[in-house]
């Protein structure tokens, strides 16, 4: 009794779904960024837009969860002043049916909050001890200890 319970449920779900699981299945990425820009104690504006990402530390991961992160990332500006931000990365993703296909859209979403101003021996010390191909290239070479 339970089986032809269970088989006319499927045969239902399978009619309602009009072929969706049998679509090939696309992908796509999108990224949204929030850029921050804050006057800080030098009188100087600083903006996450304008700036280079230089590094990421890895250290300072404030929070993980399904799809979110927390940490802070270092800057180098134009002018060449060193700073940080904390940025928030959040991936969103959803299934659309289109047509013959179904698309896979991954949104992922920076936001950058909390400017600091940071001093260059702070920054060459955390890249000195967490990538020296990264140290090489913004502070040239070391001799060998």
């Amino acid at each position: 009794m339970l089986e032809k319970i269970f088989k006319n449920k499927k045969g239902d779900s399978h009619e309602a779904d009009n072929g969706f699981w049998r679509k090939t299945l696309k992908k796509d990425r999108v990224y949204e960024y929030h850029h921050k820009k804050a006057v800080l104690e030098d009188g100087m504006l600083y903006d996450t837009e304008s700036a280079k990402k230089v590094f990421t530390d890895e250290a300072s991961l404030e929070y993980i969860a399904l799809g979110r992160t927390v940490q802070r990332v270092y800057f180098l500006t134009p002018n060449g002043n060193w700073f940080s931000a904390k940025e928030e990365v959040e991936a969103e993703s959803g299934i659309t049916d289109v047509g013959e296909y179904r698309i896979q859209v991954t949104k992922i979403i920076y936001t950058y909050s909390d400017l600091r101003m940071e001093q260059k021996y702070k920054v060459k010390d955390l890249i000195g001890r967490n990538d020296y191909e990264l140290y090489k290239e913004y502070f040239g070479e070391v001799e060998e200890a």
